[in-house]
């Protein structure tokens, strides 16, 4: 895989669904089952602290992770269908929470 090739899409749709898909749905979540339902326990203490420090420090580190996956994902000649899968597997976490958010 060339070095030159960009990974920004990727990153942008790993971005969105792990971070403010996620953030987002998962706040809904807890107002709805409550912040103990989350099994996330780090998640669970952010929520604990307030919906915009979980927000803010979900988005936070979702954003430090993206910064990194170009580099990763070329360290490794990572094909494209890996971040995109991983973006999907973003989205589908946010689809369950709305599921819990709806049922």
């Amino acid at each position: 895989m060339s070095s030159d090739r960009s990974r920004a899409g990727e990153t942008a749709a790993i971005f969105t669904s792990h971070g403010a898909l996620d953030a987002a749905t998962t706040i809904l979540a807890a107002r709805v089952a409550g912040v103990d339902a989350e099994a996330n326990p780090v998640v669970r203490e952010l929520l604990a602290l307030g919906e915009l420090p979980a927000a803010l420090a979900m988005v936070a580190v979702v954003g430090l992770c993206c910064g990194a996956w170009p580099i990763a994902a070329d360290a490794v000649d990572a094909p494209e269908w890996v971040g995109l899968g991983i973006a999907t597997i973003g989205a589908v976490v946010a689809a369950v929470n709305l599921v819990v958010v709806f049922a």
